[in-house]
């Protein structure tokens, strides 16, 4: 590290890393509490139903699951022991794996021969990435899988960095956390799995140029398990997904945005959030190794290969959301902190990394829209009522206004939308009739007005109040006076009498 005043800078940076960590740790989990739930959200609520038996909910709901049931099954734990609210769930749900992924970034620190903050740069530029603050806001797997694959890339670094082969004394504990860590990353998401199999097959040919034989039969027995378990999920899932998803995607789930816009914004939307990792790449070029050079070169590799596998598949049936592809993010994080590593003797420039890494996670949360989601509806709804308590408020799926409303994908999701609605009255204090589809209902004009919710309706889609009422099954208003207000989510549509 150099001499005695530039190790003291260092342990003072180590300092600066870890107070920011801190701070964004802080902020990941106000983020959980504060953000409302989403159709996310519910849809973990819903499969987890602590109101009927494991052997039900396993049997009936998991396989409708667009995921492997691993994670379905974590949260019926939670369900069961009493964690029914959607932020404490996020918590509880999702603190377990930040620690585990702490752990796992201690434990490989302390093993790397490269006297470098790689990793703890690492760890923050990855909790700070948009990808990572969304998936930490939600009631999904979402920051599970992430985790997971954060724990992957680490166990590449330290099979480019390693001085020897594996030995059960010394490597023991690391291959165990890397091990469980690929068949997590691969059986959590089926999107992820594609990154997650991925980085693993690049880290295997690492292994295999290196020489180090005990490693690559180790991470290829975790691979070929989880691939094994991953084929047997999808045989388990198909017969209820051929029955469901009659139409493959639809605007509910795709928004406007196209596959490569995701794909950009996920790349560049990375680096824009903490550009200054990035400037060590030029500020501390002379010290660059052939390890540093070898690790950019194995997780390029994988980014390539992972957006070129991608792209084919999305090409045939559309696939890329913000979700399935929230990988990407986490390499181009380990990337910046391979140059970022180089300003560890710079303490202004680390300075600033940490105070932009604070600042982006909070801008992140910012974005999401605090108190946003679902929440912004049901508080718009809640004023109203409290305002004038005989007020009707109904409420139907956000399907409703789509030409695919009468599918069986459709179908598939209105007991979710309902447990949804039903969930967010509940919370705020009204009450609300939901519109079943094929089923109208009727509203009673009165001294207050009424109020017609739906979630789930993308920002972009123009909307005329009459269609809405109609589309939605709803009747008996055709002589009030109409208006549409816009949620972060979705609308309430408001008829005055």
């Amino acid at each position: 590290m150099g001499d005695s005043s530039r190790r003291a800078g260092a342990v003072s940076n180590s300092d600066i890393i870890t107070m920011a960590l801190l701070a964004v740790g802080f902020i990941l989990a106000a983020g959980t509490v504060l953000n409302g739930p989403s159709l996310d959200d519910f849809w973990t609520v819903y499969l987890a139903d602590p109101g009927a038996s494991l052997s039900s909910i396993a049997a009936n709901r998991w396989p409708l699951d667009i995921r492997p049931p691993l994670f379905d099954a974590w949260a019926s734990v939670l369900g069961r022991l009493g964690i029914s609210a959607i932020p404490l769930a996020r918590l509880a749900s999702n603190l377990p794996a930040l620690v585990l992924l702490i752990m796992a970034v201690r434990r490989f620190a302390a093993k790397s021969s490269e006297p470098t903050n790689f990793h703890y740069i690492f760890l923050l530029l990855a909790l700070t990435a948009p990808a990572t603050v969304r998936a930490f806001s939600l009631y999904r797997g979402d920051f599970w899988q992430l985790a997971a694959f954060a724990i992957q890339i680490l166990l590449g670094h330290h099979i480019l960095n390693t001085p020897a082969d594996y030995r059960r004394r010394r490597d023991g504990m690391l291959a165990l956390i890397g091990l469980v860590a690929t068949l997590a990353a691969i059986l959590l998401d089926y999107g992820g799995a594609l990154f997650g199999a991925t980085i693993a097959l690049a880290t295997i040919i690492a292994a295999i140029a290196r020489g180090l034989r005990r490693w690559v039969r180790l991470i290829l027995f975790a691979l070929l398990i989880a691939l094994a378990a991953v084929i047997s999920s999808l045989s388990w899932q198909a017969p209820f997904w051929s029955s469901s998803f009659d139409l493959y995607q639809n605007w509910i789930e795709m928004g406007q945005d196209s596959s490569s816009a995701v794909l950009i914004a996920m790349l560049f939307g990375t680096f824009l959030h903490n550009p200054v990792a990035a400037a060590g790449a030029y500020i501390g070029r002379k010290a660059w190794t052939r390890f540093d050079i070898g690790f950019v070169v194995l997780l390029g590799a994988t980014l390539i290969a992972s957006l070129i596998a991608l792209s084919e598949i999305d090409a045939q049936k559309r696939l890329i959301t913000e979700s399935n592809s929230s990988d990407i993010a986490l390499m181009i994080a380990a990337l910046m902190a391979t140059a970022g590593s180089k300003l560890v003797d710079r303490r202004p420039w680390m300075l600033a990394l940490a105070g932009v890494a604070v600042f982006s996670s909070l801008a992140s949360l910012a974005a999401l829209g605090v108190d946003g989601r679902w929440q912004s509806g049901a508080k718009k709804i809640s004023r109203t009522v409290t305002a004038c308590p005989s007020t009707e408020v109904f409420a139907a799926s956000g399907w409703r206004l789509d030409s695919g409303s009468g599918s069986h994908a459709a179908a598939r999701e209105e007991p979710v939308f309902a447990l949804g609605y039903t969930y967010m009255a509940n919370a705020h204090g009204f009450a609300v009739r939901l519109i079943r589809p094929g089923s109208p209902l009727v509203a009673k004009p009165g001294q207050c007005p009424t109020l017609l919710w739906i979630e789930r309706v993308p920002a972009h889609r123009s909307l005329v109040a009459t269609k809405v009422l109609a589309a939605a099954g709803l009747r008996g208003l055709d002589q009030a006076k109409l208006s549409i207000e816009r949620t972060s989510t979705g609308l309430v549509l408001r008829a005055e009498h």
